[in-house]
């Protein structure tokens, strides 16, 4: 659960014979986009069946949908329930990135989501009652989800827990879309789901593809500009996604940890990823843990990652080193973090 606003710059200069195909789609209550150079047919083949594997990854991973995996286990709790591999393969991911991030990437905060009131638009937004806060974190946590590798079966232990996997799901749909591009012989092209991206090939232009970071206090603007290649992107933020009492602001993004809404320096943390599941989960346990003990989670993992935080003079821009070689705009307010 996170807004995300990437800018997607296309550049000229098409190879001879080639063609530049999208097609706008809605998953997962967010718009999303596939670009594709190659030759049209190519394209149109591979559009088709990479559209057809969003609406069945939508159909079993929605939180929403009466028929989803996610939504059997939610409604049947303390039960075995078989669950299709995909549905597996990403509660498996979500537990051992939980683990690894100290439990700020949690995909068991759907319970505390629900009692904010984030998931009904035209409910009135209230601050919930500290006991009911603290009797619901005791349903939060990855180990109330038991997973039975050779039955394929998930049980929640606790009646209270809800999974919600709107923090992992997107960048999964957005790394299988890829792979079937790919397998339809199409080698350039991009996948955005809710700003969450896979950039695969060389471009328009042959130079790698160019992405925005947009600027927290600004949404015209950005504040740098990434080249990628054969990467993945996703932004954690809540400048835009956030409801207000009494002239306060609270987030979206909760702490499992406290069950409230995420209060630090970090406004934004976008993170670069061999594959777009584990930027869009690690992006969010960032921003949850803060840009300190964020940094310092980040050596558990193979990433990159670009942090816009409150600074004395406006914002600052914190970057990996992998990655400052990569920002083609927006260097002179750089800061390198080890």
């Amino acid at each position: 659960m996170k807004k995300i606003i990437f800018f997607l710059f296309i550049l000229s200069g098409c190879v001879k014979r080639e063609e530049v195909m999208r097609k706008n789609f809605f998953a997962l209550g967010t718009w999303g986009e596939i670009v594709c150079v190659a030759n049209k047919e190519i394209c149109q083949n591979g559009i088709e069946k990479a559209y057809r594997e969003i609406e069945n990854l939508e159909n079993t991973l929605s939180y929403f949908k009466k028929d989803s995996d996610v939504y059997l286990l939610n409604n049947f709790p303390g039960k075995p329930i078989k669950v299709k591999e995909e549905t597996f393969e990403v509660l498996k991911k979500a537990k051992e990135i939980s683990n690894k991030t100290e439990g700020a990437f949690d995909i068991t905060v759907a319970s505390l989501l629900e009692i904010w009131g984030f998931y009904e638009k035209e409910k009135s937004f209230y601050e919930p009652d500290p006991e009911l806060i603290n009797k619901t974190l005791l349903s939060v946590g990855e180990d109330k989800i038991v997973l039975n590798e050779s039955e394929k079966t998930v049980t929640l232990k606790n009646n209270l827990t809800k999974i919600d996997l709107g923090g992992i799901a997107k960048g999964y749909i957005v790394d299988k879309v890829v792979n079937i591009l790919k397998r339809e012989g199409i080698k350039n092209g991009l996948v955005n789901l809710g700003g969450d991206l896979f950039c695969f090939g060389e471009g328009k232009d042959g130079k790698g593809w160019r992405i925005g970071i947009q600027d927290p206090d600004n949404k015209e603007k950005v504040v740098a500009i990434l080249k990628v290649r054969d990467k993945a992107l996703a932004t954690s933020g809540q400048y835009e996604n956030f409801k207000e009492i009494k002239g306060k602001k609270y987030g979206h993004i909760l702490d499992p940890r406290t069950g409230y809404p995420v209060e630090n320096e970090v406004l934004s943390v976008t993170v670069v990823a061999e594959d777009c599941l584990t930027a869009d989960a690690l992006a969010t346990a960032i921003f949850v843990l803060g840009k300190e003990k964020g940094i310092s989670i980040l050596r558990n993992f193979s990433v990159e990652a670009v942090l816009v935080s409150k600074g004395k003079e406006g914002i600052d821009i914190w970057v990996s080193p992998g990655i400052e070689d990569k920002i083609i705009r927006g260097k002179k307010w750089l800061k390198i973090f080890s």
